[in-house]
């Protein structure tokens, strides 16, 4: 029985860069083969897009004093562009520890890698890959609920129907037994949300209720909506503040009833562990309960139909100048893969 041909090692990759403002572009890089001791080759599968804030990255509206906070690993040029920037990569490795298997990294969009092992999370086979691109989003949703410290059966809003709004959404209703209302101002996002088959309710602004909810994460990434948020709670509420918002100004009311009724605005951030889990939860840990949450199929309908690699620059240049009411978007990669397609 004769032995298949050993697998060539690609010297070359292409990955997406932003060159200026609002205008990214297809580069090729050389890779450093022979893959060093411990390093791993990877094999693109899919790539997944934040859309708030690779918006942000690719419009060249990241502040200064917020660079390097926001740099993420494999990162390449600067904020002040061109940068290759990203932060989801599926890929299948071809050597190393997790040779022939699917894994996670945090790295731009690229069709190979080499990436440092430890910085590999191998995937479970039940997980469509599809839907593992939601890892990031659903483990920045993860830390909000552990930084607000929500305990059910208290009345909590989220403003802002997009990604990490809805996951925070899907979160509080299956692990925390709430019923969280949305309140999102776009009609369009709330005929999706209510399509969706979740059982959210769903408002316009308008609509939403003042000063009646003991917490209320802040979603939108629009200035206007924090104030919503803060209206919405009442004595002693919370408003966790997940947007980031940039260079945007933002204008608050707070001399209403803010200060009589004691409400706060607390940040949270995914790259720091939320502070009541610090002491006893390493990010490793983190990434593995949000695995866990990805197991349930109602996470599928958030995923928009996949664009492909070639086609990344122009959806891309698209994504800089609007803002889309899909909740969330997967870049494939050729080959197209088997499991790519399965239910």
């Amino acid at each position: 029985m004769s032995t298949p041909p050993p697998r060539l090692v690609p010297s070359i990759a292409r990955a997406y860069w932003v060159e200026a403002p609002g205008k990214g572009a297809i580069r090729q890089e050389t890779l450093s083969v022979p893959v060093p001791v411990g390093y791993s080759l990877l094999e693109t599968w899919l790539t997944g897009i934040s859309p708030g804030t690779e918006r942000l990255v690719g419009l060249g509206k990241v502040p200064a004093e917020c660079q390097q906070a926001m740099a993420c690993p494999a990162m390449g040029g600067s904020f002040k562009l061109p940068v290759k920037y990203g932060y989801c990569l599926l890929g299948q490795a071809i050597n190393g520890p997790y040779a022939g298997q699917l894994v996670f990294t945090m790295h731009p969009h690229q069709d190979h890698a080499i990436v440092p092992n430890k910085q590999l999370l191998p995937l479970p086979q039940d997980i469509p890959p599809l839907r593992a691109t939601l890892l990031p989003n659903l483990e920045t949703a993860l830390n909000a609920i552990w930084d607000s410290e929500y305990q059910a059966p208290a009345p909590v809003a989220i403003v802002g129907g997009g990604i990490v709004g809805l996951l925070i959404a899907f979160l509080l209703k299956t692990a925390w037994d709430a019923f969280p209302i949305i309140i999102e101002r776009d009609p369009q996002r709330r005929q999706l949300i209510e399509k969706l088959g979740w059982g959210l309710t769903v408002l316009e602004v308008q609509e939403a209720p003042q000063g009646v909810f003991s917490l209320c994460f802040h979603a939108s990434g629009q200035g206007a909506g924090l104030q919503t948020a803060l209206d919405s709670v009442g004595f002693e509420g919370k408003v966790i503040e997940v947007s980031w918002l940039a260079h945007q100004p933002v204008t608050l009311n707070l001399g209403g009833s803010f200060h009589f009724q004691r409400k706060q605005i607390l940040s949270s951030q995914v790259s720091t562990i939320a502070k009541p889990k610090r002491e006893h939860t390493s990010h490793q840990q983190r990434l593995e309960q949000t695995l866990n949450y990805l197991q349930s199929p109602l996470l599928d309908a958030l995923i928009a139909p996949a664009i492909t690699f070639e086609s990344l620059p122009l959806f891309m240049q698209e994504l800089y100048h609007k803002n889309p009411v899909d909740f969330s978007f997967a870049v494939t990669y050729p080959p197209f893969h088997p499991r790519l397609h399965k239910a």
